[in-house]
């Protein structure tokens, strides 16, 4: 996951709050600097953007124009954590790294949809799996219980040879669209990779049961182009942190997504059931 100190702009300035704002406007014209940061001694206390300049009168000084509408977050913020910065702070259009005292750069909004764009599926529009990745380390880090869904298309290499690509990018992209009117609220959809994707969920393992029955009577029940025959199989695994011990993330990360996975597999060669549950202690 990248984090706010690789994606940062470096390109600001500080400025005193006294300072007259005419010196500010040829800063911004002359050296192209898009932010400034406003200091009372040594203390940040405000911001000044293209926003602020451009109704600025330039005989006011830096105290008149600065805005207090930004946030400051360190360096190892993740660029997802960064993105609910942004989404929950709609007034906001920077945020300030600072490392304790020290001001590394800033973030806009422009700059965070820029480094999100190469985490996004461009046939699907879904977010790649390191979406899924963050959320799931975020939940794990403050005790939740969670539960992981993965989504595997049936004989869809069978059907991509029989019917063309071009119908197979359709499937996959149709596929996508019901699973996002379909997904649970406060839960996290990426295509994981080639015809798989995975939901994850703050809700327990039979709570998504029944969630992924009602997914496979919805791909089952659409119509595909060309009248194409599509089914998926599904598998489950969820964690809950009975201990209320924070044991190592990265590793149940990667345990729930290789048994969700393998439970799809098995549900593949089942007949009877097209969804398989797996609990994270079944597999060592």
């Amino acid at each position: 996951m990248q984090k706010a100190l690789n994606i940062l702009d470096k390109n600001f300035m500080k400025v005193n709050i006294l300072n007259g704002i005419r010196s500010v406007i040829n800063a911004f014209y002359e050296k192209n600097i898009y932010c400034f940061a406003a200091y009372d001694e040594e203390e940040l206390v405000g911001v000044i953007t293209q926003k602020e300049l451009i109704s600025a009168h330039p005989n006011r000084i830096v105290a008149d124009v600065m805005t207090d509408k930004y946030k400051c977050i360190d360096p190892s913020t993740p660029t997802w954590k960064i993105k609910e910065i942004f989404d929950f702070n709609k007034d906001i259009c920077i945020i300030l790294v600072k490392e304790n005292d020290d001001l590394k750069g800033f973030l806009t909004r422009t700059t965070l949809d820029i480094e999100l764009a190469k985490h996004i599926d461009l046939l699907t529009g879904l977010y790649k799996s390191d979406y899924i990745f963050y959320n799931t380390y975020k939940l794990l880090s403050n005790g939740n219980e969670l539960s992981l869904i993965f989504i595997d298309l049936n004989n869809f290499g069978a059907i991509d040879k029989k019917y063309g690509h071009i119908n197979g990018d359709l499937i996959l992209k149709n596929v996508a669209k019901i699973l996002k009117e379909n997904i649970p609220q406060d839960s996290y959809l990426c295509r994981y990779a080639g015809d798989e994707f995975a939901i994850l969920t703050p809700f327990c393992i039979d709570k998504c049961k029944l969630f992924a029955e009602d997914l496979i009577d919805a791909i089952d029940s659409y119509k595909f182009p060309n009248n194409i025959p599509v089914s998926a199989s599904i598998g489950i695994t969820g964690y809950k942190n009975h201990n209320n011990k924070k044991g190592d993330t990265l590793s149940i990360i990667d345990k729930l997504i290789n048994i969700a996975s393998l439970a799809s597999t098995k549900a593949k060669k089942r007949i009877d059931t097209s969804i398989v549950v797996e609990n994270i202690n079944a597999i060592a």
